[in-house]
């Protein structure tokens, strides 16, 4: 795949697939939450041509000595260390974000040979309470084997940080990491590294939802299933304020013990020293504070989260450092291991794996206006668009359309984009381009200059959300106020029940625009 392509793909189809919304919490099982305001747009809609060459072969590096770990579990069998199994449980507790609490669980732990002397299995129906501590600095590094037999969209491996299950509201210090796999059109990639700081006070900047990946096309993009991986992930803690408005800390990540992506050298050449035309530095990188946000509780998990699936696979030997490793010392801790030895799981009763989801196929729907997407609800994010509508200041301008949806997430649903040119989706399209907000069916979106976009007034029932939008007529009208603009949907379900959704205050300039995209989905426009 295309590089630049790919990069689009990326920043569109992330933010498809983390920046959903439900009845104000963070279920991602419903509707897979993530940050409302940390994606440029403005460069989503760029296809051109880029080189066809793959990632640079990686520079030769020579071992160094290893520091003393901060923290070091061998999982070896024996070894009397304090990690204990978790499942998940009806009992949310005070994780007002979550779908499910985190509960001790009685397991008899089995092992195999690992990489590094023994290795845990996890079987799928639990998870593990590390129980470590924070280190309680800016820079740190965390590594650890793995080898899933089982991969599950933003299901957890490793996932550290504060309040994890708690919604991103006053009181809560949400801010942590997950190293998960994450979908985008036609490929799943694995693994991805998500982190978030949404703490309740942080009035620095720091507010964000970042990610870091290795870039790999289609062919490469799932490593360490069946296999032995070794994940490293170094904070170097470097302040990049990006061009997004969010503060993120420098990061290195290694997949390996070989450098796959630095968010440094990618933030201070604008990209090109990852061969990203045009420029890619925004929140490819990490959540600052996830060692040392304040006083709230650290928790460490791996195999399980307050949301998605349990993991199922092997773990071993997961160290944490309390600085910023070389690459020379990630090589060392590489060469610890051996990623070709044979791990072979405990038998068990035989149980069905999860069916993937399927795709809702509306090609038989019958349309009478005109359609933006395809029918078999395979059209990416940010790539089709509807006419663009004017909203003369003090007035409103009303469309209507019917919404069809693959069913498969939240968010494939349709978009609407609040923009200052009358054409273009891009300011390649238009220099004069800009994004007042882009805001989603699902209660999600972004913009600049206005709180709240990811909580509209809506009365959807997110139980039934999915079938509710799925064929629905929805008259859309978006009013300019002059400095501000309110964008409401009034969806009629195909077995008539009628919901309202309601962004207010959107910060306009000017001459206000609109149009329509989708993703995963497609509008028929009368």
């Amino acid at each position: 795949m295309k590089k630049k392509l790919l990069a689009i793909l990326l920043c569109t189809a992330m933010t498809a697939a983390m920046l959903s919304g439900c009845g104000g919490g963070d279920d991602k099982n419903k509707d897979n939450t993530q940050d409302e305001g940390n994606t440029p747009a403005a460069d989503a809609g760029d296809d051109a041509d880029a080189p066809a060459d793959t990632n640079p072969e990686p520079a030769e590096v020579t071992p160094e000595e290893l520091p003393d770990a901060f923290a070091h579990i061998t999982f070896d069998e024996g070894a009397g260390e304090n990690y204990v199994a978790v499942t998940q449980t009806e009992n949310v507790g005070d994780n007002d974000g979550a779908t499910y609490g985190i509960e001790p669980t009685d397991v008899t732990f089995a092992y195999a040979d690992g990489p590094v002397g023994n290795a845990l299995y996890v079987d799928g129906k639990f998870g593990l309470d590390l129980k470590l501590e924070p280190t309680n600095t800016d820079a740190y590094t965390v590594s650890y084997w793995m080898n899933a037999d089982r991969l599950s969209n933003f299901g957890a491996t490793l996932q550290i940080g504060y309040d994890i299950g708690k919604a991103a509201d006053a009181g809560n210090n949400v801010t942590w990491m997950n190293v998960t796999q994450t979908e985008f059109p036609g490929f799943k990639a694995f693994p991805i590294v998500w982190s978030r700081n949404e703490a309740s006070d942080a009035q620095d900047g720091t507010d964000c939802w970042p990610w870091m990946w290795g870039f790999k096309g289609e062919d490469e993009a799932i490593t360490g299933k069946k296999e032995w991986v070794m994940v490293t992930i170094v904070c170097s803690g470097e302040v990049q304020n990006g061009p997004v408005g969010s503060t993120t800390a420098g990061a290195q990540y290694y997949v390996n013990g070989e450098l796959v992506y630095d968010s440094q050298e990618c933030f201070s050449t604008n990209g090109a020293s990852m061969g990203w035309e045009g420029g890619y530095t925004w929140d490819a990188t990490l959540a600052p504070n996830i060692m040392k946000p304040g006083s709230s509780t650290f928790e460490s998990y791996f195999g399980i989260n307050y949301w998605d699936t349990i993991f199922k696979g092997f773990i071993d030997d997961l160290y944490v450092f309390d600085s910023a490793l070389s690459a020379g010392q990630v090589a060392s801790l590489y060469a610890l291991g051996n990623p070709n030895v044979e791990s072979v799981a405990p038998e068990s009763p035989a149980e069905e794996e999860p069916e993937e989801p399927v795709a809702r196929d509306h090609s038989d729907v019958e349309t009478t206006g005109t359609v933006v997407g395809a029918k078999d609800c395979t059209t990416p994010f940010w790539t089709e668009f509807s006419e663009i509508y004017a909203v003369a200041s003090g007035e409103s301008t009303t469309i209507n359309f019917t919404n069809w949806s693959s069913g498969l997430n939240n968010w494939n649903n349709f978009v609407v984009i609040l923009q200052s040119t009358a054409d273009g989706h891009s300011a390649e399209d238009n220099a004069d381009y800009a994004e007042y907000g882009v805001v989603r069916a699902d209660n999600y979106g972004w913009g600049g200059g206005y709180e709240g976009v990811a909580t509209p007034e809506c009365d959807w029932n997110w139980d039934t959300f999915i079938d509710d939008v799925d064929g629905a007529s929805v008259e859309l009208t978006v009013t300019n106020n002059g400095d501000t603009a309110d964008v409401v949907a009034v969806v009629t379900s195909a077995a008539g029940e009628v919901h309202t959704q309601t962004y207010t205050g959107i910060a306009v300039t000017g001459d206000v625009y609109f149009c329509l995209t989708v993703d995963g989905s497609f509008v028929d426009v009368q």
